[in-house]
């Protein structure tokens, strides 16, 4: 046993996330370390992707509780912040809390409003607490709370309901995005350069969409070069001398096909009438959704949203509202193979899921389902 105690596995990152995820091993009670009270109304959504370990999270400050949204990052020691650079790092900016396990100053470089958190100074001394006890494979998808999601009752039985109700969503979401484009339409009078703005996003993915845009409305398409490398140079002189200072590039845990240079050589080759060249099926499914066929719905050229598109590759908030409203057992093929139950998936996480997690007591979403159970005498 001696041996045992001494061997015990040492406390990791994932359980510092796990304990600020789960209201279960969370301490009720938190203050910053420089005495400030903390209450936490959501810790927000594990992050699986780059960027702060927790997107959303809604905490309130002080006796007088003032609400702060953000992100949350976890480290084991301060000093973690400035070692991972993410001072320097644009994703990281919109930090409002850094939990951290081990005492230790503030680093330098987090953002105006973060707080720190020494998440460790409330369980270190506690007898009833032991990481060992912690699964931190469970986390995020296995620890959902014991009893069934609210939404799991309408679905887990009858995933034909379910996969109805997706692909409604996922119609409303490219509607939205249609009266988002026919909106720019009007204010700029100018549909092509909407649609070369939105491709230009598009190649950036998420981690560089800002900039990419912001390259598009800088050189806008009618003073693109004709030629592919004309175009490609043009664009990368404007990057690196305009573009850059303003909006820097994400380029930490980015694949070498998703570089910057890369995608804008993709981009003048598309747009002068080449073949893009490394722009493969994800990139098409992700263009067809975001782009093409909202596009396409904004003039006219197609007047309801398909039944199907090209599947975009799963990520963390598909799978969790996934995992919500279908179980844990449930089978991905159901949905993962059409991209509009996908998009479906999106907007319920967005419409609904956003303002109920973690425990999705709060969800408006039952309600509405309860409605039309009763209608329809499912």
């Amino acid at each position: 046993m001696k041996w045992y105690a001494a061997n015990r596995a040492p406390i990791t990152e994932r359980h510092v996330q796990a304990i600020w995820y789960d209201p279960s091993l969370r301490p009720a009670q938190l203050r910053t370390v420089r005495g400030c009270e903390v209450r936490v109304v959501d810790p927000g959504v594990w992050n699986l992707e780059s960027g702060p370990d927790f997107r959303h999270a809604v905490l309130e400050l002080g006796r007088d509780r003032r609400s702060v949204e953000g992100d949350v990052e976890v480290h084991l020691k301060p000093s973690d912040w400035t070692l991972h650079r993410h001072g320097d790092d644009i994703d990281y900016r919109n930090v409002i809390a850094h939990v951290v396990w081990y005492q230790g100053d503030p680093p330098d470089g987090l953002p105006p409003r973060c707080v720190s958190v020494c998440i460790g100074n409330f369980l270190r001394a506690r007898n009833d607490f032991s990481p060992d006890e912690i699964d931190v494979a469970a986390y995020p998808y296995a620890k959902l709370p014991a009893t069934e999601r609210p939404c799991e009752r309408f679905f887990g039985k009858n995933p034909d309901f379910g996969l109805e109700i997706l692909r409604e969503a996922g119609c409303r979401r490219l509607y939205i995005k249609a009266r988002r484009l026919q909106n720019r339409f009007l204010r700029t009078g100018n549909p092509e350069q909407v649609f070369y703005e939105e491709m230009f996003a598009a190649f950036g993915y998420a981690k560089n969409s800002i900039p990419f845009r912001a390259l598009a409305e800088r050189l806008p398409l009618d003073e693109l070069p004709a030629t592919e490398e004309q175009a490609r140079e043009t664009l990368n002189s404007v990057a690196s001398l305009e573009i850059e200072s303003v909006h820097p590039w994400h380029r930490a845990n980015v694949r070498p096909g998703n570089r910057p240079e890369v995608r804008m050589a993709d981009a003048a080759a598309l747009f002068t009438g080449g073949k893009p060249h490394h722009a493969g099926a994800r990139f098409l499914a992700v263009v067809m959704a975001n782009v093409i066929v909202p596009y396409a719905m904004a003039r006219g050229v197609v007047k309801e949203a398909p039944r199907w598109l090209p599947p975009e590759c799963m990520n963390s908030v598909t799978r969790l509202a996934a995992f919500r409203l279908f179980g844990r057992d449930h089978n991905p093929a159901l949905y993962s193979g059409n991209g509009i139950l996908l998009q479906g998936l999106i907007q319920i996480h967005r419409d609904y899921c956003l303002a109920a997690h973690p425990d999705c007591s709060a969800c408006r979403l039952v309600a509405q389902l309860k409605d039309m159970c009763r209608e329809q005498e499912i």
